[in-house]
């Protein structure tokens, strides 16, 4: 039996709604943290698909109205995904958690903080039920300034745990750190997660910048005490 006119269109109507199912599972969602030791968290999340059509923007995103002054937005495009890159810095933790149930209308991203004494515990999750695992490039980071005493992720020995969640199912996130590092460490580990190596490799040169302006400043003091006292004790033999 030869195919109508009707079952063509029929079959080529399936084709279309078969593809934009299929595009849009393609996901980028990059996520990367920081713990300051004063409470606040400061990161940038990528949010960002594969477009279905001509002028795609990719996923809606909101900002919740209590963060907009302190929560940045901008378009992105990379590697064919477009989408929305948001980013913050220095957000409470209560700030954290009305950000992540409040960025997505679909409610798949959920993160929340609290301290007791020296440790931290940060607990969420991220639903990727409805995300085939083609094309799919997920990854959440998170840096703490000190050590971490457990967690569901991947720890390194500088503070950093990272996640890479599957497509097609909820990963959960869990650990618990303790504050030991006082000089900024997360911060800079964070510059070197976010970004890739350009924002790392700039920030680490102006922390050595930084450093050795200081030690200039503080050699030429000690310098310029040796001198005065040399000249006082010579004007007291004379």
């Amino acid at each position: 039996m030869r195919p109508t006119p009707r079952s063509r269109l029929l079959a080529l109507v399936l084709l279309a709604l078969l593809a934009m199912v299929s595009l849009s599972g393609c996901m980028r969602i990059h996520v990367a943290l920081a713990v300051s030791q004063d409470d606040l968290v400061s990161g940038t999340m990528i949010i960002a698909a594969l477009p279905t059509r001509d002028g795609d923007p990719g996923p809606a995103l909101t900002v919740p109205p209590e963060l907009t002054d302190r929560v940045q937005m901008e378009k992105y495009a990379a590697d064919g995904y477009v989408g929305q890159k948001v980013t913050f810095k220095d957000l409470r933790f209560a700030d954290v958690t009305t950000l992540s149930e409040g960025i997505a209308s679909g409610k798949q991203y959920r993160l929340s903080f609290r301290r007791s004494g020296d440790l931290v515990s940060m607990s969420g999750s991220i639903d990727l039920t409805q995300l085939p695992a083609e094309k799919a490039d997920v990854q959440v980071k998170m840096a703490f300034p000190g050590s971490i005493n457990r967690t569901n992720g991947i720890k390194d020995e500088q503070g950093t745990v990272t996640w890479q969640p599957k497509p097609g199912a909820v990963t959960e996130f869990d650990v618990t750190a303790e504050y030991t590092d006082t000089s900024g460490g997360s911060w800079i580990k964070w510059a070197l997660i976010v970004g890739g190596a350009a924002v790392g490799v700039a920030a680490i040169v102006v922390l050595l910048a930084l450093f050795v302006h200081r030690r200039g400043r503080k050699q030429f003091a000690a310098e310029q005490a040796q001198a005065t006292s040399v000249s006082w004790y010579d004007s007291a033999r004379g």
